[in-house]
């Protein structure tokens, strides 16, 4: 059973259209999809189907290093040249083009595809969350920040990406403009952390605010703003 959640869809520009988010996906290793051969009782010791998935993965990378193509049940795979070249005669330039293997489903995978029941359920997080603040200088948490020195941010889809001017990291007071933290003060600039540098501010209280275009897949047309719930206090020096 396909676990899935709908979502707001900010890549159309209908503001009603949702998508699905697949969540509880369960993941598969090695080991765990050998444990399952031998529940089935192939007639197999766990060595012999070691050996023989050792076996395919060496035949099939040597395949494609040497320019093959795979094709199996359960997958395709080839090469292709990205890169131009300026005339009939240019040399492959690894500089210029690159070497890539397109990998799609085989028969019997698109059969299972085919197969598959989806049942819909509730979707907890949609979109960026800040679930903490730290002052760097002091170790308070979703409380204070120390100008001049970094602040971390833990969360969920925090990463700031896009070309939308308004993109950034924000810190609002009560009263008065917000004061965008210079991108080159960001430090680390991850989907699930940001450390930044916090800019001279005035005493009182703020709320964090981040502005990003980026999500899981393609990068939002619209920019997407979320702003913390906590004030977080600058005390005077």
């Amino acid at each position: 059973m396909l676990l899935y959640g709908l979502e707001a869809n900010e890549l159309t520009k209908n503001p009603n259209d949702l998508r699905a988010q697949p969540v509880n996906v369960s993941s598969f290793s090695l080991d765990a999809i050998i444990d399952l051969i031998m529940e089935i009782g192939a007639g197999l010791t766990r060595s012999d189907v070691i050996s023989v998935f050792e076996a395919e993965k060496q035949v099939v990378t040597k395949i494609i290093a040497d320019g093959g193509a795979v094709n199996t049940d359960l997958f395709n795979a080839f090469p292709s040249i990205t890169g131009v070249f300026e005339s009939p005669d240019a040399p492959f330039d690894p500089a210029r083009h690159k070497v890539h293997i397109n990998l799609h489903p085989g028969v019997a995978l698109r059969s299972a595809v085919a197969e598959v029941k989806t049942k819909r359920v509730a979707v907890v997080v949609t979109g960026t969350v800040v679930t903490a603040v730290t002052d760097m200088k002091t170790g308070a948490i979703n409380t204070t920040l120390t100008p001049g020195r970094n602040v971390k941010i833990a969360g969920v889809k925090l990463k700031i990406a896009g070309d939308d001017p308004e993109v950034g990291l924000y810190l609002v007071p009560t009263t008065g403009d917000a004061v965008k933290v210079d991108m080159s003060d960001v430090i680390v600039n991850n989907p699930s952390e940001l450390i930044a540098l916090t800019p001279s501010l005035p005493a009182g209280a703020y709320r964090l605010r981040i502005v990003t275009q980026y999500t899981s897949g393609n990068f939002l047309k619209v920019p997407h703003t979320f702003t913390f719930d906590k004030e977080l206090t600058v005390e005077q020096p």
